[in-house]
């Protein structure tokens, strides 16, 4: 299985023209206005061709949904499609079947939207696969119809990073880089089996040298501000392009490792499992969420409760519907 890791993203909402005021996404309007019920809806309803998206060839479909408490857990297929190539198994070196531009090849994925009673900011767990995720093509799905829905409620979603005070007191212990290697043509090598073969994912890392606990510290500094190629640094080929770079910082023995992105703070992704390793069922995705809850919550300054990881549905929130808002816009 391909390397998974898990980033999180920020809901939250105001009214159009006003970013100052948060509302409270458990209550959104007098019906059917719970953020988290709707978009557990919208979840069970949409379609695989609904979240097409021919700009990306890229493929996704919901598979299972599951809701208890102030939670949403989705198991989401995800892939791309435009391709024609062959299907080899890796211990005989056969050929066992092929995919045409038409078919998507395709992984699970997860995602878990958390939104306690109450709160003006709900988190959405985000499970990557490949740096793939079908939860991200569901999310903006569905901000799209949540706009028709609610025309005076501007949903905003950003990333979750690391506090500011964190980073300036930690120590940089490593620096990866991540790269998926694709099939070699033919006409590049002459070597007729090439295409069979479908290489994985490639990876330089930069440790300490022997005898020393961490890295300098400008070498995050310089990367987290761009003016650094990690490339370079890591000594990937001039046609090698690393898709993710990675970076683990240490303070007081808590160690955390993150996406570097735009952003100046780097995104908070957790490791879920490496390449090789199985992948996790929808329900030790949901534990492992449930477990950061608290602690995330609170930087936001939003209550968490263990009460909320429990409860059945009723009828009425299992039948939120977005269409619902939609129809009483018209």
């Amino acid at each position: 299985m391909p390397r998974r890791t898990m980033t999180i993203t920020r809901l939250w909402a105001h009214p159009r023209g006003d970013r100052k005021t948060r509302l409270d996404l458990s209550k959104l309007s007098e019906s059917d206005g719970d953020l988290l019920h709707l978009f557990h809806g919208f979840a069970v309803e949409v379609t695989a061709d609904q979240l097409l998206k021919a700009a990306t060839e890229s493929y996704a479909n919901p598979i299972d949904v599951k809701s208890v408490g102030r939670a949403v857990t989705l198991c989401v297929e995800v892939g791309r499609y435009g391709e024609t190539g062959t299907i080899t198994n890796v211990h005989t070196m056969a050929t066992v079947g092929a995919f045409t531009k038409d078919d998507a090849t395709s992984v699970k994925t997860h995602g878990t939207l958390l939104v306690p009673m109450g709160a003006t900011s709900g988190l959405l767990f985000v499970e990557r696969a490949a740096n793939q995720s079908g939860v991200l093509r569901v999310l903006e799905r569905f901000h799209e119809k949540f706009e028709l829905a609610f025309p005076d409620i501007k949903l905003e979603t950003e990333p979750v990073v690391e506090s500011e005070a964190w980073l300036k007191r930690a120590s940089l212990t490593r620096v990866s880089a991540y790269s998926t290697r694709k099939p070699t043509d033919v006409a590049d090598t002459g070597d007729l089996n090439a295409t069979t073969r479908q290489l994985g994912d490639l990876a330089h890392t930069l440790r300490p040298p022997q005898g020393k606990k961490e890295l300098p510290r400008w070498v995050y500094d310089k990367l987290a501000q761009g003016e650094l190629d990690a490339r370079q640094l890591l000594h990937f080929r001039d046609d090698e392009q690393p898709e993710e770079v990675e970076v683990t910082l240490e303070l007081n023995g808590q160690s955390k490792t993150f996406v570097l992105g735009r952003e100046k703070q780097p995104s908070i992704s957790m490791l879920m499992s490496k390449s090789g390793e199985d992948a996790w069922q929808l329900e030790k995705v949901r534990t492992f969420v449930l477990a950061q809850a608290t602690e995330l919550f609170d930087r936001l300054g939003v209550d968490w409760r263990p009460s909320f990881a429990t409860g059945a549905w009723t009828a009425e929130q299992l039948s939120a519907r977005l269409v619902n808002a939609i129809e009483q816009q018209a």
